[in-house]
């Protein structure tokens, strides 16, 4: 035993110092899932652990659940962070050259152990107390010991190296440190927007009171962060490529003792230009009644087929605009009933199966010579009846100065507003109208 002992002082009398390290690192490393076990200078540990600055060391021991990852296996380390700056190095450097009796150091994939069983001056363990002069700027308030695995052990980079972390609270003023009380938890919602190549996106976290940034990531980039983040706030991507995209956001708290960090569920959206618009077009029929009373009632379609044409993306709806006529020649006699000129139009169809409603084709009727226009018909994207229902064109009366014929002029704006998510394609409707 005593041969270990001296075979381990040398080790550790050779040991290297960390060295080369910012004190203002900001604390944007990547942390790892896993927990550190951590037993105290005075021997304190689990959920009584605390400490004194005046302790000989920091700490006893300390044990990884995880090893280190693959690219991060050529040094460990212990540093000490507080509000995200690096405050100090508290552990020697351990390679894989340590002494195998200073424990092991998690850099052969394995779970690390490094405790003083064997070497009571292990300062792989730590090195320092507390209040060491290299960690003079720790203040009261929460802190966090990382154990470190890096990617070298003659460039230490505590911005992407890998670590674990714990968070502990320090008394300045008492010169003691313990474990902070539970964080409160968090939750992010997320919400995804597309104009043209625009994405907007916007994170609530909550409960009220949260502060911390906001990291927004498509899969695994980092596509915006917004910093002091508080309750909702949001972001727009510019430039964004045409397609499919999806979201998530992360609360980063800046006070890890008060909040828990959270990540949203994704939020999807898909960013580029409507479809090209659809022609719309219609194979129309009519059908007129036979007269009554002297003389002849009599309807010549004068233009009842109307291509509509192509769509147009306005104010929420797809519109479309086309105008039929129709020509009634009325030569009865005197006091005859009044005449009725009607239309109905039936769902537009297109290859494939697909059907448009003419529920949300509507017109405006107008009239000259003899006689009145009918209602007219307000289109709508609410499907609320349009022209699948008989609409009534146009009324008019025989002339009174028998047998003199009376002519009725009957045009008709057809209006199309359908909604967004209409499928394209070529349809085609039947404009039915009646005479009686």
């Amino acid at each position: 035993m005593k041969l270990m002992k001296k075979a381990a002082s040398v080790a550790l009398a050779s040991a290297l110092v960390v060295v080369g390290l910012s004190a203002a690192q900001p604390a944007l490393a990547d942390q790892i899932p896993g927990t550190l076990t951590l037993v105290s200078g005075n021997g304190s540990s689990g959920a009584s652990l605390n400490g004194s600055n005046t302790d000989t060391y920091f700490l006893n021991s300390v044990a990884t659940s995880v090893g280190a990852p693959v690219g991060f296996r050529a040094a460990s380390t212990s540093q000490i962070f507080q509000g995200g700056v690096l405050v100090g190095n508290i552990s020697n450097l351990r390679t894989t050259s340590m002494a195998v009796t200073a424990g092991t150091n998690g850099l052969d994939g394995n779970p690390a152990l490094m405790d003083r069983s064997v070497i009571a001056t292990n300062n792989f363990v730590s090195n320092k107390k507390l209040d060491n002069a290299a960690l003079s700027t720790l203040v009261s308030g929460p802190f966090e010991y990382r154990y470190y695995f890096h990617a070298s052990s003659t460039s230490l980079d505590l911005v992407n190296d890998k670590y674990l972390s714990i968070t502990l609270n320090y008394n300045a003023t008492a010169g003691t440190w313990s474990l902070p009380v539970s964080a409160t938890a968090t939750a992010t919602s997320l919400t995804a927007s597309a104009s043209g190549t625009n994405v907007t996106l916007a994170a609530t976290v909550t409960p009220s009171g949260t502060a911390g940034n906001v990291v927004f990531r498509e899969g695994a980039t980092t596509v915006a962060t917004v910093v002091n983040a508080a309750g909702t706030v949001s972001t727009t991507l510019t430039g964004v490529s045409n397609g499919p995209h999806t979201y998530t956001a992360q609360f980063v708290p800046t006070n890890a003792t008060l909040f828990t960090g959270s990540t949203s569920g994704t939020a999807s959206v898909t960013v580029g230009s409507q479809p090209a618009p659809a022609t719309v077009t219609g194979d129309i029929t009519v059908q007129v009644a036979n007269g009554v009373g002297g003389g002849a009632l009599v309807l010549t379609a004068s233009s009842l087929t109307a291509n509509l044409g192509s769509v147009v993306n306005s104010g929420g709806t797809l519109n479309a605009s086309g105008t039929v006529t129709a020509v009634v020649d009325d030569s009865r006699q005197a006091g005859a009933a009044a005449f009725s000129l009607t239309g109905q139009v039936s769902d537009f169809t297109a290859p494939g199966g697909l059907v448009l409603s003419s529920s949300y084709l509507g017109w405006t009727p107008t009239v000259t010579g003899v006689g009145t226009g009918g209602a007219v018909v307000t289109s709508s994207s609410s499907a609320t009846g349009g022209l699948k229902v008989a609409r009534v064109w146009a009324t008019g009366t025989p002339s009174a100065a028998d047998p003199q014929p009376t002519t009725t002029n009957a045009s008709a704006l057809l209006q199309l507003r359908a909604p967004l998510n209409t499928a394209p394609g070529n349809y085609s409707a039947l404009l039915t109208v009646t005479l009686t």
